[in-house]
């Protein structure tokens, strides 16, 4: 016959350490979004800049405030940079996106300049962890202010991005306009950073509603 221990002879639970939530610097989030703009943005200036040096054959000039129209660049062949893939030739899109809305300047000026206190909101709203959605905030910023930059200064914005250079469409066909080219549009950083930054934060919206669908169907 055994007694049951006592309460000092009782062996005593073995303690958990406590769990502690991840933490994030809240620099990291910052630095990240700050870099990703500054490079970008940084970028897009320069490679304005140099373009509009060189790839003409000679400098082109262009006058700050006044109304710089295409006109205003010498005719040239352009740079070749990688051959049928990708040339540098100058143009100044006084529009938007594929030219449209042209001589629209400060309209656009004004949609930047809240497109881009938008843009700071939503990133001091977004989680400190959510790195990917953060460098896309920079993106949409950083191609918001370097072409509002050249229309602020400029009245329009230099392009120089050209791709497939001599491919023509198929089957003899034209783009509205008259153009043959496979993709006659110009463009430069700015856009591709608008474009990439809108698009990874659909696809990231996208699967995000995915996952609470997903969610909501196993909690039924």
């Amino acid at each position: 016959m055994t007694t049951s221990p006592t309460q000092s002879d009782r062996p005593e639970p073995a303690q958990q350490a406590p769990v502690q939530a991840v933490r994030f610097s809240p620099k990291v989030p910052l630095i990240l979004f700050l870099t990703t703009l500054v490079v970008v943005l940084g970028s897009d200036l320069f490679i304005k800049s140099w373009s509009f040096e060189h790839v003409a054959g000679q400098p082109v000039e262009l006058v700050a405030g006044a109304d710089n129209t295409p006109a205003d660049i010498p005719q040239h062949i352009g740079m070749s940079v990688v051959p049928k893939l990708l040339a540098l030739r100058l143009t100044l899109n006084t529009g938007a996106i594929f030219g449209i809305g042209k001589g629209a300047q400060w309209f656009f000026v004004f949609v930047s300049v809240i497109a881009t206190a938008f843009i700071c909101f939503l990133f001091w709203r977004a989680p400190r962890n959510a790195y990917t959605i953060q460098i896309c905030y920079a993106l949409i910023l950083a191609g918001a202010l370097g072409n509002m930059y050249d229309r602020m200064v400029y009245n329009a914005v230099r392009d120089m991005f050209w791709l497939f250079p001599g491919v023509h469409l198929p089957f003899g066909l034209n783009w509205p306009g008259g153009s043959p080219d496979m993709y006659p549009w110009l463009f430069n950083i700015a856009d591709v950073a608008l474009i990439v930054g809108v698009l990874t934060l659909m696809v990231l919206v996208q699967l995000a509603d995915m996952r609470q669908r997903k969610l909501a169907k196993t909690s039924d």
